[in-house]
């Protein structure tokens, strides 16, 4: 079996444990009055699968931690998995990402907030107006690219339940995106800090003139 087809298949045997074990400890997570929030982690699954887990499992003590960089990593639009996942959502990161096309077929970046081509604006203001009550916590990384092969055949072995028109959506970003500079190597570690601090400033800056907060 193929590489890629052999992390497909572990996903599906890892999801299916997963909801085995959440079923197992429903009672103890309900007698504490907590939640289990489990995340759109990058690369594993798009929203339609972790709804699906969650309602498995049992969305009275299920939800999710909505994620909007991990999509892409999926080659899922932030948008979609926030209009399938917001009914569910417990809590939330969020961070920019910037998608373009390259000769094999995408790449992407997560970048500084307002760097990216994915509408963040929007889907913030779009999150508060779906998800009241819930938190909107910045996750800070700046990192990439990476690019997504999907122009040849073998890379579609591991991606092969996306629906064309999830494909379609993530693919109209890339076609207008531009490609985003990759920050130099920083020199020392302490440079790679002051570095990873001024990329969260910047990002609470933006992200507080938007929500006016």
């Amino acid at each position: 079996m193929p590489r890629r087809a052999r992390r497909k298949s572990r996903l599906a045997a890892c999801s299916i444990s997963t909801v085995k074990v959440l079923r197992n400890v429903r009672a103890k997570v309900q007698d504490h009055n907590l939640k289990i929030a489990i995340e759109n982690h990058a690369g594993d699954m798009q929203a339609h699968e972790l709804k699906q887990l969650i309602e498995e499992a049992g969305k009275d003590f299920v939800g999710a931690c909505l994620d909007s960089g991990n999509p892409l990593w999926t080659l899922e639009d932030p948008h979609v998995t926030l209009e399938t996942l917001h009914p569910y959502v417990l809590t939330s990161h969020v961070r920019d990402s910037a998608v373009w096309r390259v000769p094999e077929g995408a790449a992407v970046s997560w970048v500084r907030m307002g760097q990216g081509n994915v509408g963040i604006d929007d889907y913030c203001r779009k999150y508060a107006e779906l998800c009241p009550g819930r938190a909107l916590s910045l996750e800070s990384i700046v990192m990439g690219p990476r690019v997504y092969p999907f122009r040849d055949p073998k890379f579609w072995e591991a991606y092969r339940d996306i629906p064309a028109w999830a494909f379609a959506r993530f693919l109209e970003i890339a076609e207008r995106g531009k490609p985003h500079a990759a920050e130099p190597r920083a020199a020392t570690p302490e440079a790679a800090r002051q570095r990873e601090r001024e990329d969260l400033e910047a990002s609470i800056e933006y992200t507080r003139k938007l929500l006016s907060l």
